[in-house]
């Protein structure tokens, strides 16, 4: 009876163990973590137009995440002209750079700070964005 008594108790002992290890190893879901939102950074080049004035030719890539690029529309910082650029669905693997313009074509060179918004599709899961991001230009 006590060789009985002595095998129910370490069983028990030994289940609620395994349960208290197994429910510990569970991941929390009282605070998900929230899809990364991806992070543009912009660089200009300067150019020459055809009229002889000075142009600028930009260059966008996402630093955090492969995207799959919609259009970015692009805002000056003096005449507050804006622009979109078609990006057709063209996808970018993270950290590489890609034209914000037509090639062989140009922008107006204007001192300030020139607004972007990208919009398009993160590559991983197909969740759409639209974020800002800025770049200053401040030599003529």
């Amino acid at each position: 009876m006590k060789k009985i008594k002595f095998f129910w108790i370490c069983s028990f002992i030994v289940i609620g163990v395994a349960l208290m290890i197994s429910g510990s190893c569970k991941k929390k879901d009282d605070n998900p973590t929230s899809p990364q939102v991806p992070v543009f950074t912009v660089t200009a080049d300067s150019v020459m137009l055809q009229t002889g004035d000075e142009g600028l030719q930009f260059f966008g890539k996402c630093t955090n995440e492969n995207v799959k690029m919609t259009k970015v529309t692009i805002t000056s910082p003096v005449s507050v002209q804006t622009s979109t650029y078609l990006l057709n669905g063209n996808s970018f693997v993270k950290n590489t750079p890609f034209s914000l313009q037509e090639d062989n074509t140009a922008y107006n060179k204007e001192l300030g700070t020139w607004n972007f918004t990208f919009v398009g599709n993160r590559t991983a899961d197909n969740v759409s964005f639209s974020v800002n991001s800025t770049l200053s230009i401040s030599v003529k």
